[in-house]
């Protein structure tokens, strides 16, 4: 697992967005859930603060669409 160290201004959703690419409610959900009394700090975090991260999920897209670059 990753830690963060917050930032002065740092919100959750803007560290989700950064660490995994999109803040969906259930990579903030986690979050809160490897982190007990996060959500105490309110919604603009303190400096110093240090959060664990879930380790990123992995997402395999296959596609069987064929893409044509030239007629």
């Amino acid at each position: 697992m990753a830690e963060y160290l917050t930032k002065e201004g740092d919100v959750l959703d803007q560290i989700a967005y950064k660490y995994y690419g999109n803040s969906n409610n259930r990579i903030v959900e986690t979050i809160l859930e490897l982190n007990v009394g996060l959500a105490d700090h309110g919604a603009v975090l303190p400096e110093g603060l240090l959060i664990t991260l879930p380790e990123q999920e992995q997402s395999t897209v296959i596609s069987n669409k064929q893409v044509k670059l030239w007629d």
